[in-house]
């Protein structure tokens, strides 16, 4: 652990020094978020705010036309995205796609990470949602979403970080794998809690970046215990970067505070392996 800490402060001084952060949300996809919001949207300002992003225009058709969210009919246009799965969900798709290019890498080294952890995001959003839905949680299920997408933005921020200063011959930064796995195993939380504040993110999504680890569960945190569950199921199937397959879901906190029926849980982790069909695009 003395490495560890010691590797954080390097990442420190760097982020301090280098005035290092994340891209903040794409303008577009927020503006989207909000239009979803309203009790009475209109169809044609949504598909025309979306279309002046191309990139999202196309990770949307894309998602919308995948065997996931498939229909009979090829969808062609945002508004018949809209009409098939609704406003939330395509304002949910436009902020998926949206965060999509945060997951680059420039080291070769940490290509394969970037891609465990977007899968990760999207399943556990996604998969979130659906039990939230499956569950009557039907007021909480785009929290759901966003607090799955947004859980371990933590461990990307640390592993955008190693990227950049590994591909800066200033730093010349060398790191085993097995500390990169413990520098993001240990601090992503509180990492995550701190740089959704900063952006001035709702409490919600920030707690949920800090206590999707915590061995005290806030019971009446329901979005919260959503993310959690279907987190420890994507590390029980080994949909991301940790992999346990010993993980017994049933018997799991979340699972006995939600009572959720084994069947359900079943359910959850076809569901979850089916959303790969989405991320991997």
């Amino acid at each position: 652990m003395p490495e560890t800490f010691s590797l954080l402060e390097k990442i420190n001084q760097f982020v301090e020094k280098e005035n290092f952060e994340l891209p903040v949300f794409n303008d577009v996809a927020i503006r989207v978020l909000k239009i979803a919001q309203q009790e009475h949207f209109d169809i044609k300002e949504m598909s025309q705010l979306i279309y002046q992003d191309q990139v999202l225009v196309a990770e949307v058709l894309k998602a919308a036309n995948s065997p996931f969210f498939g229909g009979l009919t090829k969808i062609t246009t945002i508004k018949d995205a809209v009409i098939r799965l609704g406003a939330s969900q395509v304002s949910n798709l436009v902020l998926m796609a949206s965060e999509r290019s945060k997951y680059a890498a420039k080291n070769k080294k940490f290509k394969n990470l970037f891609n465990k952890l977007w899968k990760h995001a999207v399943a556990c959003a996604i998969g979130a949602q659906w039990l939230a839905k499956k569950l009557n949680y039907h007021e909480k299920d785009n929290e759901a979403f966003i607090g799955g997408l947004l859980h371990d933005i933590g461990k990307l921020f640390l592993l955008r970080v190693l990227d950049t200063m590994q591909s800066d011959p200033k730093t010349a930064l060398e790191i085993s794998e097995d500390l990169t796995h413990e520098l993001l195993d240990s601090f992503h939380p509180l990492q995550g809690f701190k740089l959704l504040n900063q952006w001035n993110i709702p409490e919600l999504y920030c707690q949920i970046a800090r206590d999707h680890h915590n061995e005290e569960i806030d019971q009446n945190n329901i979005p919260l215990i959503m993310v959690r569950l279907t987190d420890q199921a994507l590390i029980k199937l080994g949909i991301g970067i940790r992999h346990d397959p010993s993980i017994v879901l049933v018997s799991t906190a979340e699972a006995m505070i939600l009572r959720v029926k084994e069947i359900t849980l079943a359910e959850l982790e076809v569901m979850l392996e089916d959303t790969l069909q989405i991320a991997t695009a």
